[in-house]
């Protein structure tokens, strides 16, 4: 058989060709330098900033224990537009006390309306006992103050791919805050949904939001709202009953748990009784219950890029909040083992946690997350650097 060779012969012909063609491409091509920065880097930036540089515009008192902070761009670090964010999301803040460096995460309240309009975002605090930033923040923060904060995080949002478009939220105390913002952003426009807020409190005085919460329910039908006070008989968290959610059950619904830690088991066990997939269940920074007994003290090693530093931290005290205390700064946002943003290796030790959320790789390799974890023993721990 005889091959014909012709088509391949004037093919390879065109080769010599090429380097002229490349040529004339790159003398016809701009001078001006190849870009390093593009579009996309620029809106990933815009929308998931490491860290965003805020003052403290307004200061609105709620209650006797509660304020609201107004927090817009300080132009002097270079934050010239605050990142957007999903209703029910968190920024953490960091805060500069005494020798301590301390990083809390805090809901923001309002719409994210709030961001297009007016470049800020509100964080409502209440005063903890203990609480040494919140009570920091009630007591001595004031107009014109200046914070570093995170970018927005968090999943405590609405989602129309994996949630129900009939949203119940069963909130307790402070905990109104994320659902509040929700609120907004549905009679924005922003959220296409339902939302029925079931509202407990110690006592009335204790509402936050009530006159905001009557106009939105007021002048939007999607939104409703119950008030719940604790009576003499029994507190407010369980009132929460099947007699009172079943009224507002649609075919598809799901609930989302925002409040202080005693109301979150009592909720979840009376969720069970409706066999929903997973998925329907949203908590807004879940703790685990850990039951830590005494307060003995232990000595945690702290490896920080083959350095090393030796501090004292109590049984009932994290890990993280012992670091906090003595100035030793890592990277951290949710406090409750959620985020994963503080995962560090343990290198010898035992602890306890409150959030067993932790990968299972990650338990097998001896990594752990030193917001929700308490120590059992002396503890030499790697920080992620």
């Amino acid at each position: 058989m005889e091959l014909d060779l012709k088509g391949l012969n004037k093919d390879a012909l065109k080769f010599k060709e090429i380097e002229k063609n490349r040529e004339k491409i790159i003398h016809g091509s701009s001078a001006n330098a190849i870009p390093t920065q593009f579009r996309a880097n620029e809106l990933a930036h815009l929308f998931h900033p490491q860290k965003q540089f805020v003052k403290v515009l307004d200061i609105i008192e709620e209650n006797k224990k509660t304020k609201t902070f107004v927090l817009v761009p300080d132009i002097d670090q270079k934050t010239k537009r605050l990142a957007y964010f999903q209703p029910g999301q968190c920024i953490s803040i960091q805060v500069f006390i005494e020798d301590g460096i301390y990083k809390r995460p805090y809901s923001i309240s309002c719409s994210p309306k709030q961001v297009l309009d007016n470049n800020m975002y509100t964080i409502t605090i209440q005063r903890k006992p203990n609480g040494i930033v919140s009570n920091y923040f009630l007591d001595h923060v004031k107009i014109d103050d200046k914070f570093e904060i995170s970018g927005p995080f968090g999943e405590f949002t609405y989602e129309p791919l994996r949630d129900a478009k009939n949203i119940i939220a069963i909130v307790g105390e402070s905990g109104i805050t994320p659902i509040l913002s929700m609120a907004e952003a549905i009679y924005d426009g922003i959220l296409n949904c339902k939302l029925t807020i079931l509202y407990g409190v110690e006592k009335e005085e204790n509402i936050l939001f009530y006159k905001r919460l009557e106009e939105l329910k007021n002048k939007c039908h999607f939104i409703q709202v119950e008030y719940l006070v604790s009576d003499e008989s029994k507190s407010y968290y369980e009132q929460f009953s099947k007699d009172l959610i079943d009224p507002y059950l649609e075919n598809e619904n799901s609930f989302f748990v925002s409040g202080p830690l005693e109301m979150y088991d009592y909720v979840n066990t009376l969720l069970k009784d409706y066999h929903l997939p997973k998925k329907y269940i949203r908590h807004d920074a879940f703790f685990g219950t850990v039951d830590i007994r005494g307060n003995d003290l232990y000595q945690v090693t702290v490896v920080i890029k083959e350095k090393e530093i030796t501090i004292p931290c109590r049984a009932r005290e994290t890990l993280l909040c012992a670091m906090e205390k003595h100035g030793i700064t890592t990277q951290s946002h949710c406090h409750v083992g959620e985020c994963g943003y503080c995962r560090s290796k343990l290198i010898e030790g035992t602890v306890k946690t409150f959030n067993d959320s932790i990968r299972a790789s990650d338990k097998e390799f001896k990594y752990i997350h030193p917001c929700s974890s308490f120590p059992e023993s002396d503890v030499t721990i790697e920080l992620p650097f």
